[in-house]
């Protein structure tokens, strides 16, 4: 799940967004929120530019079949890129329009994103340091210890996805994704395919153009990090693309591992389980490697700890250079929310990066705690909080992750939320979260061969690598928990000229 609410300076909000009819363009109402008073009245920026696609749904209703043709290629095309999901290989469920920001709103989330990229590296050099800060975060998904070896380089995150709710004016980060990002390759090749369309082709004409940014992105962070990190001088690391085999074909590892040899630089998947680390080197078979994409959430290399015994050694001895390094977990634990929502915790923090923490993310705090500041800044007990303030909150498990146990307290009977706050109180691996309004636009969507205008939740999640926001992708849904793995749909994010 994720957010909404504003970035940048306290003085401004995000201008509006440029999509398909917006169901409601009013900021949703909250829990008073830790920030400045003239934050959250400030101006609404002018909108530079508004891209309501009426003309295009309308010609989608007068020409059905011709939709069906070029929908039928763009599904057959996204295939053939290797954009399927799960292991049944079925096509991504893309949605009939992209999503087109203003330059505006790019810039806007882009800061929001880039600042609080800076508030997790230093959450997490600050639980590295400090006992104090260890006992904030307590329930890590892998090993203490792993998190502790150097990855020879001093950013503790480097390829990330944050999750967001955005309505035009507001943005909240409900979750940052900083072990293993999903669909980090695959939101390129979404916009190669959709501008394969020819229905698309005045639309896309008043877009910005990227030559598969994300990827170059990588290819760049792979580049330099070998550069001054791997002690490869000017030569092109051995890529190791790692996950468990099973997972690796006809994924968007394929993708990434024909962009990279491309570009020069050998790529192969290699399955955990099958590295043989010998005389201080990491082998595949005979054949040396030198720098490791991790490609799987990292809890999953828990598993078969016997056959992972050359992987781990690796990694802790910096025989290779790996990429996430296993501390970047930190980040997608989320009692990282309620660390950096907590006043006592904003010393390790500049002035802006509060104001930022203020504006972006709800209040959070975990279960296990009993005195604590409320959204509005009083000291409460937080279980009876919780219990008498159900339709402002939710609560959900601090590694969950594809909606996994997220329990939204406007969707629950009363005696069902007193009974799951009994079930899960004192417990440091819940959290519970101010409740955001998700945002809810009218989009086309294909029923019984016709187009309808259906309202669609909506949520938006910004690309971070190496601490600078390289685009998004956004996810929708008839939940108002959104994720692909529960059903939702897909759609790329366009940046208008």
């Amino acid at each position: 799940m994720i957010t909404d609410e504003v970035a940048g300076s306290p003085s401004t909000t995000a201008p509006e967004l440029a999509s398909a009819n917006p169901a409601s363009a009013e900021t949703p109402p909250s829990l008073p929120a830790e920030m400045p008073r003239e934050t959250r009245q400030s101006r609404h920026l002018e909108q530079a530019l508004r891209f309501a696609d009426e003309d295009l749904i309308e010609w989608m209703r007068r020409n059905p079949k011709e939709l069906l043709d070029q929908r039928q290629a763009c599904l057959r095309l996204l295939m053939k890129r290797r954009c399927a999901y799960g292991r049944s290989g079925g096509a991504l469920p893309l949605m009939l329009t992209p999503m087109i920001l203003t330059r505006q709103s790019v810039d806007f989330i882009a800061k929001a994103t880039e600042i609080l990229d800076r508030c997790i590296d230093k959450a997490i050099n600050a639980y590295l340091r400090d006992p104090a800060v260890r006992e904030q975060i307590p329930c890590l998904e892998i090993p203490k210890e792993w998190v502790e070896w150097d990855p020879g380089y001093p950013k503790p995150t480097v390829v990330s996805r944050h999750d967001a709710f955005f309505d035009g004016k507001t943005l909240k980060f409900l979750e940052f994704n900083t072990d293993n990002p999903g669909a980090r390759v695959w939101a390129d090749t979404y916009e190669e395919v959709y501008r394969t369309m020819p229905m698309y082709a005045d639309l896309f004409s008043h877009t910005k153009r990227y030559d598969r940014r994300q990827m170059h992105a990588l290819l760049e962070i792979f580049r330099r990090y070998w550069k001054d990190y791997g002690g490869g001088g000017t030569g092109a690391p051995r890529v190791a693309l790692t996950s468990f085999k099973e997972y690796l074909p006809g994924s968007e590892w394929e993708i990434l591992r024909d962009f990279l040899i491309e570009h020069g630089m050998e790529a192969n998947f290699i399955d955990s389980r099958e590295f043989e680390y010998r005389n201080g080197k990491l082998y595949s078979g005979n054949v040396r490697l030198d720098f490791l994409h991790l490609c799987l959430r990292f809890v999953f290399f828990k598993r078969f700890p016997r056959e992972h015994q050359d992987f781990y050694g690796a990694i802790r001895d910096r025989a290779v250079l790996s990429i996430n390094p296993f501390r970047a977990s930190v980040g997608s634990q989320k009692e990282i929310m309620s660390f950096l929502t907590n006043p006592d915790n904003h010393h390790h923090f500049t002035e802006e990066e509060v104001e930022a923490i203020k504006a972006h993310i709800p209040w959070t705090r975990r279960l296990d705690e009993t005195i604590t500041i409320s959204p509005d800044g009083r000291d409460i007990a937080l279980i009876d909080f919780v219990y008498k303030n159900k339709d402002r909150l939710v609560l959900k498990i601090a590694s969950g992750a594809g909606g996994q146990d997220v329990h939204v307290g406007k969707a629950e009977e009363e005696g069902q939320w007193h009974d799951l706050v009994d079930s899960v109180s004192g417990m440091s691996w819940w959290i519970v979260q101010e409740a955001c309004d998700v945002p809810e636009f009218e989009l086309p969507v294909l029923k019984d061969s016709k187009v309808v205008l259906e309202k669609k939740n909506v949520n938006l999640n910004p690309y971070v690598f190496d601490g600078k926001y390289v685009g998004s992708v956004c996810r929708t849904s008839d939940s108002k928990v959104i994720n692909v793995a529960a059903g939702g749909g897909i759609m790329p994010v366009l940046e208008a000229q």
